[in-house]
């Protein structure tokens, strides 16, 4: 229990966190991270990912992002493990979107296209 009350401690105040929004010309450019840090009760094993994030979008409501992981507990090794980057559009309740993530090489894999509807 004292692990479960310990982990919502430090979850709490490592995941305050402000992003920054600026308007420039009806776009809005967002730069930011986010953090979350978790204990897994089975394993008793904790983990604490951040992910710093950039995105820009227009007035016509379609959004670029761009954003990387990094785990924080080892941050001796390749810190490095590629970028994520997405694209999406909503219209009518349905979103449509596509992602394509890199690795450390710069190297793309697949690129997903999908549509997600919120109901």
């Amino acid at each position: 229990m004292k692990h479960i009350l310990l982990a919502s401690a430090v979850a709490l105040t490592a995941t305050a966190a402000n992003a920054v929004d600026v308007e420039l010309w009806g776009q809005t450019i967002s730069v930011g991270a986010e953090s979350d840090i978790n204990y897994v009760t089975g394993v008793e094993e904790w983990d604490w990912t951040a992910t710093p994030y950039a995105s820009f979008t227009t007035s016509a409501g379609i959004g670029l992002s761009v954003e990387t992981e990094i785990n924080m507990r080892e941050l001796d090794e390749d810190i490095f493990q590629g970028i994520d980057w997405a694209a999406e559009y909503a219209v009518s309740g349905v979103t449509v979107y596509t992602e394509v993530s890199s690795d450390s090489d710069w190297e793309f894999g697949d690129i997903t296209v999908g549509a997600k509807v919120k109901f």
